[in-house]
C-alpha cells in the first residue's frame, strides 16, 4: 500500500510532525505512525480529512492502493485459508468437547485430562491466527474506501461497522459457540454415563 508513503511525504511538505498531524485530524500520534509504516489503513473519513488538509484529491491519495484493495477483498486464496482456520477451530472444539465423555468414563486415570486440553489447543491457536488475519487485512476499511471511490452508498457498510453493534454480534457469537460447546459436553457426559 502506498498511502503510508503519501501521508509521510505530505506531512513533511507541510512541515508537520506526526503529533501535529494527529492533533489536526483528531487521532493519536501512534495511529499516524501505524499508517506511515503500513501497519493499519486509515478509514474513509480520515482519508477525506487528509485530502482536505493536504489540499489533494482523494484519487491522488488512494489511486495506487485501489487495485490492491480489490485484490485483497476478492483474494480467494486468503479467504480459503481463513475458512480452513475456522474449520480447524470448530472441529478441534467439537473433538475436545466430546473427549469430556472419555474423561468421565475413565475417572481413575490421572492424565486423561490431557486429551481434551490437547484437542482444544488447535482451536485456540486457530482463533489467534484468524484475529491476526482480520487485523492485517482490514477488509472492512477497504470495502468502504472502494464503495466511496465508486460513488456507492456507505451507510450500509457503516451500519455493519458500528462498534456497539460489532461488540454485540461478537458477544452473541461467543455465547452461541460456548453454548454449543457446553451442549456437546453434556451430550458426551450423557453418552459416557449411558454406557457405564
Amino acid at each position: 500500500m502506498e498511502i503510508g508513503k503519501r501521508i509521510r511525504a505530505y506531512r513533511k511538505i507541510y512541515n508537520l510532525s506526526q503529533e501535529q498531524l494527529a492533533e489536526k485530524i483528531f487521532v493519536s500520534r501512534q495511529t499516524v505512525s501505524n499508517w506511515e509504516n503500513n501497519k493499519t489503513y486509515p478509514d474513509i473519513q480520515i482519508i477525506v480529512s487528509l485530502s482536505i488538509l493536504f489540499n489533494v484529491s482523494l484519487d491522488e491519495l488512494i489511486r495506487e492502493d485501489l487495485e490492491e484493495m480489490k485484490m485483497k477483498i476478492s483474494n480467494n486464496k486468503a479467504n480459503k485459508r481463513a475458512d480452513i482456520y475456522s474449520l480447524i477451530m470448530i472441529c478441534s472444539t467439537i473433538l475436545a468437547s466430546l473427549s469430556i465423555g472419555l474423561v468421565l468414563a475413565l475417572p481413575e486415570s490421572k492424565f486423561i485430562w490431557i486429551v481434551p486440553v490437547t484437542l482444544f489447543l488447535p482451536a485456540l491457536w486457530s482463533s489467534f491466527v484468524l484475529e491476526k488475519f482480520k487485523r492485517n487485512n482490514d477488509l472492512k476499511t477497504y470495502k468502504e474506501i472502494l464503495a466511496f471511490s465508486q460513488n456507492k452508498d456507505l451507510e450500509v457498510l457503516r451500519k455493519k461497522r458500528d462498534p456497539r453493534r460489532t461488540r454485540i454480534e461478537k458477544g452473541i457469537i461467543v455465547l452461541a459457540y460456548a453454548g454449543l460447546t457446553l451442549l456437546i459436553c453434556l451430550m458426551a457426559i450423557f453418552i459416557a454415563n449411558f454406557f457405564k
